[in-house]
């Protein structure tokens, strides 16, 4: 179509402007196109951690490679793709192809096949490099509506050769494939520095895959061409009268429009005035859907509509989506982000609005995009309608993030059922938090009251939902029944864990002898002794230093790291601890241990650093005993007898809060697909000491806070006024930014330094067994 498009790959910034002045800004994970001239430079899609590799099928359908995310991706004009933390747009994650990953998460360089040359069970086929598996991946696509779905097929090759790297596959025009074999002992640029011995830079090669016995013919170009010319193939009048013989005559014409409107909008001569019009002639006609091509012409439309909307096609748009077949995940998404666009022109919203009065079926899908559209007119439309009858179908957070302080008052006033109201109001006060809004006293207090109905709940989001409204609104009135529930053994783990931080934040002196009652509880649950440690000097009250250097003087070693981290979380605590390694109260030792140490140095830009060297100095250093502790583990491995389906377990509780592999766990830290080639020793380091090898985007970044506090974890996006963070246990923390006065990088990884401490051996063993089984077969 005349545009060059291109990926935008992990961890870069930029800013691309054309000579026409337009402009765009990514970071990280992006597709663009350009004109070859430089006059105009667009975004294409959003997300994706690291697109490597673009290629298009014979419908300029355009699909890429994700090393970090999915193997296949379609790309749906305006979509946005999860990524490490980032958000989407309201309208949710666009789907992916695949449902698989070959093994491994470092696919790059698709190709989709369709020429003469191979046999017939290729045409239609996607080819990948893997670098990590050392081997070329091939899936069958298959569709529903516009909707592609990958088949995995065998391998089309593997390689012995462990440095074997396939990082692109290209189709050629004699119809064989070629592919850059990048060739090196180092899988991937954030494995280690750039400088690392270890890396190859002598060697590369390109290979050529033909069919034995089978030369290429002069006219494999021609046929290449003919089955990918994208205007000619199935969108023009002439291919339509072709099949006239299955239409009748309003078959024909709605048909016909669909042709011209997609070949005038290629060719640029689109007469966007009379689109809305084009529209309706198409969807007042009966479609067969069935027909394969028709999905992929609505799917040209509605890329028309997301270039240039229209206001009056939100109407045609909303009749339009009873023409989607269920399945048909792509045009879903792609219907969605054109009604999203054509809602966001002047009186788009009051064109839906008129016309879902007297067709209440159209409602739902209506209300499903609403909330992504962002403008005052869709945040009353929103009001207004949850007020109705739909409250089910709001999304609450863009009320609080783009409405008034008087709408949310509404939206609060309007809940009458108290375990309801916990659910709905927590986004909808975290987006008044990024915008800065504010409730009246009044409301708070009736909040005050849904908060202590939620947490008499038996249900428990009702009960996490209450602890969290009563935290982010600091309601005292709830703190005696937040001191009950965390010290019922009947509250779940995660919910004992969410009352203590919430009485932290309502009143951190009142929670002081509570938390430190815990700590001292010999008889409790390790885990929980030495999480509210950590959170028992967080609250920084003169109390509850006491309490942490008193029970320090007689802690085993293993729960005395806990009570220096503890102390370590505020200067005044620090300062503490270093005062009780001096006068020999404390083990200087415990200043070596990481996670301590990254605390103590965040505090005052390192004034710490002079103290913690007098007093380690002659110590053996903490890397020889991390060598020894690997050493260990490593031998006890050999000596274990681990479970594969107990390793699923702890990877399930202490790993994907933060890590992926296959569809379980989080997407925060790096996917974990294909790990088990690294083998033992590398996962031992990884797991041990995981800030030896730590690619500087997955850095913790420390916040130092106005009251003295740090907080460290990965910054995953910022929402207006708020700073949202995962911490080490894949936990969101939201800070305001008014209320942080600095921000570093910290050379260490936000995953937890003490593995060894949290996980048994014996689990932990159960752990290396099933990350090693994730290699290529």
């Amino acid at each position: 179509d005349g545009w060059v498009y291109a990926c935008h790959g992990f961890a870069n910034e930029s800013k691309v402007v054309g000579s026409d002045g337009s402009t765009i800004s990514m970071t990280s994970g992006n597709t663009f196109r350009f004109r070859p001239d430089g006059t105009k430079v667009e975004h294409w899609t959003f997300g994706q951690v690291n697109p490597f590799g673009l290629t298009s099928d014979p419908d300029f359908n355009l699909y890429t490679a994700d090393c970090h995310s999915k193997p296949i991706t379609q790309l749906i004009r305006g979509a946005y793709y999860d990524s490490f933390g980032k958000p989407h747009d309201g309208l949710g994650y666009a789907p992916h192809v695949t449902r698989h990953d070959h093994g491994s998460t470092a696919l790059c360089g698709l190709s989709w096949y369709q020429a003469g040359y191979y046999p017939k069970e290729y045409s239609g086929c996607m080819f990948l490099g893997n670098v990590v598996t050392n081997r070329i991946n091939a899936d069958r696509i298959v569709f529903t509506g516009s909707t592609p779905v990958a088949e995995e097929l065998p391998d089309f090759l593997k390689s012995s050769d462990p440095w074997f790297r396939p990082t692109d596959v290209k189709l050629s025009p004699d119809g064989a494939l070629y592919f850059a074999d990048f060739y090196n002992r180092i899988i991937g640029h954030y494995e280690v520095d750039l400088k690392h011995p270890q890396r190859d830079k002598d060697r590369g090669r390109i290979w050529r895959i033909v069919p034995t016995g089978k030369p290429a013919t002069k006219n494999s170009l021609v046929t290449l061409l003919s089955d990918t010319n994208i205007i000619t193939r199935t969108m023009t009048t002439n291919e339509l009268l072709r099949r006239k013989e299955k239409l009748n005559d309003d078959e024909m014409k709605a048909l016909s429009t669909v042709g011209r409107v997609h070949a005038n909008w290629v060719n640029g001569k689109l007469p966007i005035d009379d689109v809305a019009a084009k529209l309706k002639d198409l969807l007042v006609r009966p479609i067969p859907m069935k027909d394969e091509w028709i999905p992929q012409a609505l799917r040209r439309m509605a890329d028309v509509l997301v270039e240039k909307p229209q206001a009056d096609a939100t109407v045609a748009l909303l009749l339009w989506h009873v023409q989607i077949l269920p399945g048909d995940t792509h045009l879903e998404h792609a219907w969605r982000i054109a009604l999203r666009n054509c809602l966001r022109e002047p009186g788009g919203v009051k064109k839906a609005d008129d016309f879902v009065r007297d067709h209440r079926s159209c409602l739902k899908p209506l209300m499903a995009v609403m909330p992504a559209v962002q403008t005052p007119e869709a945040i009353v439309f929103l009001v207004e309608r949850f007020e109705e009858d739909d409250r089910n179908a709001n999304d609450f957070y863009p009320i609080g993030r783009y409405g008034t302080d008087k709408d949310c008052g509404r939206i609060v006033a309007a809940l009458r059922d108290p375990k309801e109201a916990a659910e709905k109001l927590l986004p909808l006060i975290q987006g008044m938090q990024a915008r800065g809004g504010k409730l009246p006293d009044a409301t708070v207090k009736r909040i005050e009251r849904d908060c202590e109905t939620a947490l008499s709940a038996a249900d428990p989001t009702s009960v996490t939902a209450g602890i969290s409204l009563a935290s982010m609104l600091k309601l005292s009135q709830i703190f005696p029944r937040l001191v009950g529930l965390a010290a019922d053994p009947r509250t779940p783990a995660d919910a004992r864990r969410q009352a203590y931080e919430a009485l932290v934040q309502i009143d951190a002196i009142k929670a002081t002898p509570i938390l430190a009652a815990v700590v001292r509880d010999v008889s409790g649950p390790q885990v929980e002794r030495d999480r509210i440690a950590v959170l028992l000097g967080a609250s920084g009250t003169p109390a509850s230093r006491t309490e942490l250097l008193v029970t320090l003087a007689t802690a085993p070693t293993k729960f005395a790291a806990s009570l220096a981290l503890g102390l370590a979380q505020t200067p005044a605590g620090s300062q503490a601890l270093l005062d009780a390694v001096k006068a020999g109260k404390a083990s200087p030792r415990l200043l070596q241990d990481r996670a301590v140490a990254a605390k103590l140095l965040a505090h005052d830009r390192g004034k710490f650093k002079p103290s913690m060297d007098e007093l380690t100095k002659g110590l053996p250093s903490a890397s020889a005993a991390l060598e020894t502790l690997m050493k260990a583990r490593a031998v006890g491995y050999a000596k274990a007898t681990p479970d594969l389906n107990r390793g699923k377990l702890v990877f399930a509780a202490q790993c994907a809060n933060c890590h992926r592999i296959a569809d379980v766990g989080a997407k925060i830290g790096p996917q974990l697909d294909g790990i088990g080639n690294r083998g033992l020793e590398r996962l031992l380091e990884d797991t041990l000491n995981p800030s030896l090898n730590v690619d500087a985007e997955f850095r913790a970044v420390v916040l130092a806070t106005v009251d003295g506090k740090t907080h460290s974890g990965l910054v995953l996006r910022e929402e207006g006024a708020v700073i949202v963070m995962s911490d080490a246990v894949g936990k969101e923390i939201r800070i305001l930014k008014s209320d942080v006065e600095s921000r570093t990088v910290s050379p260490l990884s936000p995953m937890p330094a003490n593995i060894d401490t949290l996980i048994k051996p014996d689990e932990y063993y159960d752990l290396l067994h099933y990350l090693l089984s994730l290699s290529a077969k």
